[in-house]
């Protein structure tokens, strides 16, 4: 199935909502990403070294620092403590996406990180770039009967089928040395291609109102089957604590979570041109700021997450990050708050 041909500036319409413009470097026939070909043909790469191993092992201690300080019983340093009972509400096989998560002084020092920028800044042609509020992930080696639920896979793609064309890169920094046993990114390899191919020939699955404007689908297990079908394969990525891991929203995946005897942890970072940004998210974005909300992935089209917004899961449950941030220059221009 041929890749949909748009120019470097060509806006893209669904119905009468603006989905944004694909302003991809370069102004190649098939837009491309130079820097990571990778991501090109098969919809992921891993960066290696963005960080030092020093520097990530801070970010580690930090964490750790940040889940004991909600006095639940956790210690980063003492395996006796990792227990569910001991930390605050998570999801999936350790993902933070509540309690303020993504404004916390450790995340936004991440997402400020010289060499993180820059390798977005590779992809998009520009380092004026915001970055979103996503969340963190520590996948601790819990004992299958604590977990339940959430060591579930849960396949999908943060990208609307709406959008048949390269509209997202999303990453993880990764902190934590990551083997095939650990929590982390798994991928359907060989399922990027097919992207355009699987919804164009399954109309008939769609709801009654259509596919979801949203950037997300799920895919039911005959869905995934007839990926199999074609020769698609599971793969966990492998990752060093300072690599950045990037794919294309396009390519299925789910956050596996951990089977060894290592820690995963990670944050989730997704950058994209300020200049693309609509006046009306620019405001949603200083709001979020202002009310320590999370957002989803993309950092231009986004829905505010978390705790305020969804409300509590428990009564403990906070909705500011426990340690406040205090934002660098350089942060500001990344969150929106000030102008390049």
């Amino acid at each position: 199935m041929p890749v949909p041909v748009y120019s470097a500036t060509e806006t893209q319409e669904v119905g009468s909502q603006n989905v944004g413009s694909l302003k991809l470097r370069g102004h190649h026939a098939i837009p491309t990403t130079s820097a990571y070909p990778e991501l090109d043909t098969q919809g992921y790469t891993v960066v290696k070294g963005v960080i030092s191993k020093e520097k990530a092992q801070e970010y580690v201690d930090r964490a750790y620092k940040w889940l004991e300080g909600f006095g639940k019983g956790f210690k980063g340093d003492d395996r006796s403590t990792w227990h569910i009972d001991n930390l605050p509400e998570f999801s999936k096989g350790g993902l933070y996406n509540r309690h303020g998560s993504g404004h916390e002084q450790f995340a936004w020092d991440i997402r400020a990180e010289p060499g993180v920028i820059e390798t977005f800044a590779k992809i998009w042609g520009t380092d004026e770039l915001l970055v979103s509020f996503d969340g963190v992930n520590v996948s601790l080696p819990f004992p299958e009967e604590e977990m339940g639920d959430r060591a579930k896979a849960w396949p999908h793609v943060d990208q609307s089928p709406l959008r048949r064309f390269k509209h997202c890169i999303q990453g993880i920094m990764n902190l934590h040395e990551n083997g095939p046993d650990d929590g982390g990114l798994a991928v359907l390899t060989g399922s990027f291609p097919l992207y355009n191919e699987f919804f164009e020939t399954h109309e008939d699955e769609a709801p009654p109102e259509g596919w979801s404007w949203r950037d997300s689908h799920n895919f039911t297990e005959s869905q995934l089957q007839w990926f199999y079908d074609r020769g698609c394969k599971w793969t966990k990525i492998e990752a060093g604590p300072g690599d950045v891991i990037l794919w294309d929203s396009r390519c299925i995946h789910y956050g596996a979570a951990a089977h060894g005897d290592r820690p995963r942890v990670a944050t989730y970072i997704c950058y994209k041109p300020a200049k693309d940004i609509t006046p009306e998210m620019l405001e949603l974005r200083k709001e979020c700021v202002k009310n320590y909300d999370n957002t989803s992935h993309d950092p231009l089209m986004f829905r505010a997450t978390g705790t305020r917004i969804y409300g509590k899961l428990t009564e403990d449950e906070q909705e500011k990050p426990r340690e406040l941030p205090v934002l660098s220059e350089r942060a500001q221009q990344l969150a929106g708050v000030k102008a390049y």
